[in-house]
């Protein structure tokens, strides 16, 4: 059955009245003003033609004219049939028709009409198990067809998208769903527009709002971007050990073409030591006279303490010290 003055429910599929969307006022008040009006005029001239004849022609004009005057809202469009056979569509505003011989069974509401497909439980083309919804917004273009074409376009157009829906998602995979769903639901509205193409039916827009999968398949996708970002982390992080390595080879080639700088970088690290405040130098004897030269070890102080006496005493016999290669004399 057409519905008049409703519609259908998106979740439940019975009819609910919602009399928020009737004009009560101008279409059931206009006919019946007049039809007080008439009333009162022809019982008032009944007094000069007769009280009872007068007072039954008012009531019986008054009934006509009531009946053949409808009103329509701005948006909506009225069929006419007369005598069964399609005869126009009217509206907006008041328009009349021929009591009995014309009838106006079906009233259309040409806004956009928003429906809320219900979530849909289904396989995707990977096999993966998903719920879908999804919001379709239509709209009657041709009322004519709308009338004729289709018992319910209402209930038919919301079959027709739940279906479209299932179908696309099997044919989807995953990715697609979760990627591509501007995509997805262009896809709706094109199959779901030629569909509804004969009933006088436009669909404006499908947007496909949510994608709920289960909760083990979304802890192994967010372990995948994880991985991805901790694969670049390590990338970097051997990218500045290899820019670190080849730093330190051109220091260390530096140092050993010239030891002033080795002896300028010893005496930094012994300055950035005490720049803390909380460290204690202490000298200790040490051989680091190939390593580290002066002023670290107490080696390199003695050298220098030793150079500045030959220079007063001339040239003398330096004593073996630790760590000094000596000739084999074959002495015991």
């Amino acid at each position: 059955m057409f519905m008049r003055f409703g519609r259908w429910s998106s979740d439940e599929g019975d009819y609910i009245t919602h009399e928020g969307s009737v004009p009560s006022a101008h279409r059931y008040g206009l006919p019946a003003a007049a039809f007080v009006i008439i009333w009162a005029a022809g019982s008032y001239a009944s007094w000069f033609f007769g009280y009872y004849l007068g007072f039954a022609a008012a009531f019986l004009a008054a009934l006509f004219v009531s009946s053949s005057m409808k009103v329509a809202a701005e948006w909506e469009r009225m069929a006419v049939l007369r005598a069964g056979k399609f005869h126009r569509m009217a509206g907006p505003g008041i328009f009349f028709i021929i009591p009995i011989l014309d009838t106006v069974p079906y009233i259309l509401d040409l806004r956009i009409i928003p429906y809320n497909v219900p979530k849909q439980k289904t396989l995707t083309n990977d096999n993966v198990p998903v719920t879908v919804d999804a919001v379709v917004y239509y709209r009657i273009a041709d009322p004519k067809a709308a009338v004729l074409n289709v018992e319910d376009y209402r209930r038919a157009t919301q079959w027709g998208a739940t279906t479209v829906l299932r179908d696309l998602i099997g044919k989807s995979t995953l990715d697609q769903l979760l990627s591509e769903r501007e995509h997805l639901g262009r896809e709706i509205r094109k199959h779901l527009d030629a569909l509804t193409g004969d009933w006088g039916i436009e669909v404006r827009n499908v947007e496909v709002r949510d994608v709920v999968i289960s909760e083990q398949l979304e802890d192994a996708i967010a372990r995948e971007p994880a991985a991805e970002r901790e694969k670049r982390a390590r990338l970097k992080l051997a990218e500045a050990e290899l820019l670190a390595a080849k730093t330190i080879l051109d220091a260390a080639r530096t140092y050993e073409q010239d030891p002033v700088a080795l002896q300028l970088r010893s005496m930094n690290m012994v300055y950035e030591m005490c720049m803390e405040g909380r460290s204690t130098v202490i000298f200790v004897p040490t051989e680091t006279k190939r390593a580290m030269p002066v002023p670290v070890g107490v080696y390199g102080v003695v050298d220098k303490l030793r150079g500045a006496g030959e220079e007063d005493t001339g040239p003398a016999t330096r004593p073996q010290g630790r760590g000094e290669d000596t000739e084999d004399t074959g002495e015991a």
